[in-house]
């Protein structure tokens, strides 16, 4: 299998105190909040690894080009010394070029000293802000907690012109229903952006369905797919459908996003998507993006129905089907 990546659904539109880039939502339901304060905060680490690919350089070498940067310096710095107040620095290049810097408090007065007799300080435009990047770290990691203990698949992101961490879910009434019966309240500062509209049950076509094959689902569909490629035929093993790379050997166990359907045609095993097509028949090749998993307990709790022991692992959490060439 090829190694692993991640494809994020959705773009975000920013506005705020200035045009910037769109921040990189995060992959899982959280990341942890900044520990020591020398640590690389996340934001500059993802320009590093941006960075890093463009470049052919590695992250640590890209980091240390940052930090060589005056802007980026003064990011790490704030971030360092400015913990009560600072909740982030961005660049705009629209209408005019300015770095801006918010701050929850007297910003003007705790900018100056980093700035002046620079040639950063012509360019300095400070902006109000609520929450403390700090702060927003912080709320970012309890919301996945959250979210992890209660079997929800989300993905995550700060979104520091709009000061507030953002969750991106892809079945809205699932999430709310879920929550609210376990009597979870999100942190302050956490916006929940639906990015997908599943079928529910309202499913506008019929299906024969196959009760001797097993078909391991999740109840949401992942809010990042990843998509390292895993080519091979789609069989039928123990009552489980399996992705065989041939020749005897490996196989993998498919756990399906929702919104695809297993189907009997007249003695053909079919997968249908949420168009009522079929995408993928067992005994023919099938290419898919997807990730090998382990079975956790929070992947199980993600599961529609509990895995059946015959159906083992190794497991592959499907990302999208690719066309054939």
């Amino acid at each position: 299998m090829k190694r692993a990546g991640w494809i994020i659904l959705l773009a975000i539109l920013l506005s705020g105190c200035g045009p910037a880039q769109s921040p990189e939502p995060s992959s899982s339901s959280g990341s942890k909040p900044n520990g020591p304060l020398m640590e690389v905060s996340d934001a500059l680490r993802r320009d590093a690894e941006t960075m890093a690919k463009q470049l052919g350089i590695t992250v640590d070498e890209a980091i240390d080009r940052l930090l060589q940067d005056p802007i980026g310096r003064l990011g790490a710095e704030l971030e360092r010394q400015e913990v009560a107040t600072f909740a982030g620095l961005w660049v705009q290049h629209e209408p005019v070029h300015r770095i801006v810097v918010a701050f929850t408090g007297n910003g003007d007065e705790t900018i100056r000293p980093y700035v002046e007799n620079t040639t950063l300080a012509d360019l300095i435009e400070v902006c109000a802000a609520e929450a403390t990047l700090a702060e927003l770290n912080a709320a970012q990691y309890e919301a996945g907690r959250l979210v992890d203990e209660l079997g929800l698949s989300v993905a995550s992101g700060t979104h520091i012109q709009e000061n507030r961490v953002e969750l991106y879910v892809t079945d809205r009434p699932l999430f709310d229903a879920t929550l609210q019966a376990a009597g979870v309240q999100l942190p302050d500062h956490v916006e929940v952006i639906t990015i997908y509209e599943p079928l529910g049950d309202d499913i506008p076509f019929a299906v024969t369905p196959c009760p001797t094959i097993h078909f391991p689902q999740l109840k949401t569909r992942s809010a990042a797919l990843m998509v390292a490629l895993l080519e091979g035929e789609l069989v039928v093993k123990d009552g489980c459908l399996r992705v065989g790379l041939g020749d005897g050997g490996e196989s993998h166990l498919v756990i399906w996003q929702p919104d695809f359907f297993l189907n009997d045609n007249d003695g053909v095993i079919e997968i249908w998507d949420r168009n009522g097509e079929a995408v993928a028949r067992v005994g023919e090749e099938v290419r898919m993006g997807g990730g090998e998993v382990r079975m956790t307990k929070e992947l199980e709790q993600q599961l529609r129905a509990p895995m059946p022991q015959e159906c083992e692992g190794p497991y592959l959490l499907m990302g999208e089907l690719v066309a054939g060439d």
